[in-house]
C-alpha cells in the first residue's frame, strides 16, 4: 500500500500521466502477487495518483491530472499570494474526506447492486452493456463523433479471435496468435503508457521548477474542517457522478466547482484564492474515485478507463465481477475496500508532510523519464504471458495511442468498446436463443426498458454542447 501510494503520488504530480497511465503500466507487475495484494496495490496507487494531481495544480498552476484542472483556479492563486501551504492543506484534507466517503459508498452500494443484478436476464444484461457503450457519448467530452468511432473500433478489436457461438476464427488472417483475441493488458499498456512516453519525448526538457511551499499546511487543514456542509455536499455529488459510467473525475471536478460557485454568496471571489474553490472539486474527485468502481465490480460495466483496467485485473486473477466477486471472492473484495480506505490516510500523511519534496519530481528531465517508462512498458507487456508477440502489440497500440492523443481522440471510448463488446455479443446471442429470435425480448422487462431510456438520455447528452454550457454558466456567474 505504501509503495503503491508513493508511486501514485509521483505519477499524479507529473502532468500528463495520471491514474490510467499508472494503473495500466503497473498492472502486469501485480500478477505475481496474490489477488488481494495486487488489488490493494493498484487501489492505493489509484487513490494517491488522483490526489497527487492537486500538488502541481497548487504549486505550479499545472494540473497533474484532468481531475485537478479547476483546482488551479483558486489553488494556484493562493500560492501566488504566498499561501501555497494553505492550498495544499485544503486539497489534502478535502481529498481525505471525499475519499473516505467514496470508499464507504463502494462498500455499501456495490454488494447491494451486485445482488440486484442476479435478477437480470440476458436481455437485461444486453441492454446494460449497450448502456455502457452509449456512455462513449459522455466519455468523449464534447466530441461525440470521435467517441462513437473509437467505441466502434473497440468493439471491432474485441471481436478478433474465436466466435463464442460457432467457434469459427474471426479476423485472425490465419495467424494463430490472434485466435485467442487481442490481449487486453499489452494493448492497454501500449495505449496509455508507451504513448505517453512518446509524447514526453516529443516535448523534451523538464516539466517545471516548483517553488517552495509557503504558509502553513495545518492552516489549510483547519480551514477545510470549518466547512462540513461543503464537504458533505460535494462528497455526495462525487459519488452520484462516479457511479454513472463514462463521467469520471474530469467532468466531476468541473461540475463540483461550478455548483459550488453558483451556490456561493460571493461568487466573484472564486478564481481569486477562495478556499471553497479548492475544497469542492478535490472532495468530489476523491469521492468519485471509489464510486467509479461500483458499476465495475457490481455489474462488470466499467465507469471509465481506470475501472476498465481494474476489471482486467480481477479477470486476470481468475475472479468474476458481479455477485460472485462479493460471495465467492468475498475476502478479496473486502481487502480491496479496506485497502482503499486506508490508502486515503496514506496520501494524507504523505501529502501533509512531504508535498514540497514530492513536487521536485517535476525537475527530472524527460531524457531520464522517457527511457524508464518505455522499458517498463515493454516489460509490463510481456510479463503476463511471456510471449514475444505481446511486445509487438504494445508497440502497435503505443503508436496508435500516440496518434489518437495528437488527434485529441478520447481513448477511454476505445477501451470501453474492447471491454463491453464481448458482453454485448454474448448476451445478444443468449437472448435470441431464449426467445427463438423474437426481438421483443429486449423490451419485455421493466429493467431493460429503463436501461434503454437511460441510454437514450446519455446518448443525447453527448450531442448537447455541455462544455459550452459550462463556459456560459461560468461567465454568467
Amino acid at each position: 500500500m505504501l509503495a503503491g501510494g508513493a508511486i501514485g503520488l509521483v505519477l499524479g504530480i507529473l502532468p500528463g500521466l495520471g491514474p490510467v497511465f499508472g494503473v495500466a503500466l503497473l498492472l502486469p507487475f501485480t500478477f505475481w502477487m496474490p489477488p488481494h495484494l495486487g488489488l490493494v496495490f493498484l487501489a492505493s496507487l489509484y487513490a494517491c495518483c488522483v490526489y497527487g494531481g492537486s500538488i502541481p495544480a497548487v504549486l505550479l498552476g499545472i494540473p497533474g491530472t484532468t481531475g485537478s484542472i479547476t483546482t488551479v483556479f483558486d489553488g494556484h492563486e493562493l500560492a501566488k499570494q504566498g499561501r501555497a501551504g494553505i492550498g495544499l492543506g485544503l486539497s489534502v484534507t478535502s481529498s481525505l474526506v471525499g475519499g473516505v466517503f467514496g470508499v464507504v459508498s463502494l462498500g455499501v452500494l456495490a454488494p447491494l447492486l451486485a445482488e440486484f443484478a442476479l435478477t437480470f436476464s440476458p436481455a437485461d444484461f444486453f441492454a446494460l452493456a449497450v448502456l455502457g457503450l452509449s456512455m462513449v457519448a459522455v466519455a468523449s467530452k464534447g466530441d461525440t463523433a470521435k467517441g462513437i468511432v473509437l467505441g466502434a473500433l473497440g468493439i471491432l478489436l474485441s471481436s478478433v479471435g474465436v466466435d463464442p457461438i460457432t467457434g469459427d476464427d474471426r479476423f485472425t488472417f490465419g495467424i494463430d496468435y490472434l485466435s485467442g483475441g487481442i490481449p487486453f493488458v499489452p494493448a492497454v499498456v501500449g495505449l496509455f503508457a508507451l504513448s505517453q512516453a512518446l509524447l514526453l519525448a516529443e516535448k523534451g526538457r523538464r516539466i517545471a521548477r516548483p517553488p517552495r511551499v509557503t504558509g502553513g499546511v495545518s492552516e489549510g487543514i483547519m480551514e477545510t474542517l470549518r466547512h462540513p456542509f461543503v464537504l458533505l455536499k460535494n462528497s455526495l455529488l462525487g459519488v452520484g457522478l462516479g457511479v454513472i459510467p463514462g463521467v469520471g473525475i474530469s467532468i466531476t471536478n468541473f461540475i463540483a466547482y461550478l455548483v459550488q460557485k453558483r451556490s456561493s454568496p460571493d461568487p466573484d471571489s472564486f478564481g481569486k484564492g477562495n478556499p471553497l474553490g479548492v475544497i469542492a472539486p478535490e472532495t468530489a474527485n476523491s469521492a468519485c474515485v471509489a464510486a467509479e468502481l461500483v458499476p465495475a465490480f457490481a455489474l462488470g460495466i466499467p465507469g471509465g478507463a481506470t475501472s476498465a483496467i481494474f476489471l482486467a485485473a480481477i479477470n486476470s486473477y481468475g475472479l468474476r465481477p458481479g455477485y460472485a466477486f462479493f460471495s465467492e471472492a468475498g475476502a478479496v473484495a473486502w481487502a480491496l475496500v479496506t485497502g482503499l480506505f486506508i490508502a486515503q490516510f496514506v496520501f494524507f500523511l504523505i501529502g501533509a508532510f512531504g508535498a514540497n519534496w514530492f513536487a521536485k519530481v517535476t525537475l527530472v528531465p524527460s531524457a531520464v523519464l522517457v527511457p524508464v517508462i518505455m522499458a517498463l512498458s515493454f516489460i509490463g507487456g510481456i510479463v503476463d504471458r511471456s510471449m514475444f508477440a505481446d511486445i509487438i502489440i504494445v508497440l502497435l497500440f503505443g503508436i496508435l495511442g500516440y496518434v489518437l492523443h495528437k488527434g485529441a481522440f478520447p481513448i477511454a471510448c476505445l477501451i470501453l468498446g474492447m471491454i463491453l463488446g464481448p458482453l454485448v455479443e454474448e448476451n445478444f446471442y443468449r437472448a435470441m436463443i431464449i426467445s427463438q429470435n423474437d426481438f421483443r425480448i429486449f423490451v419485455s422487462s421493466p429493467i431493460s426498458i429503463t436501461l434503454w431510456l437511460v441510454m437514450a438520455v446519455a446518448f443525447l447528452w453527448g450531442f448537447v454542447p455541455v462544455t459550452d454550457w459550462f463556459r456560459k454558466l461560468k461567465m454568467r456567474s
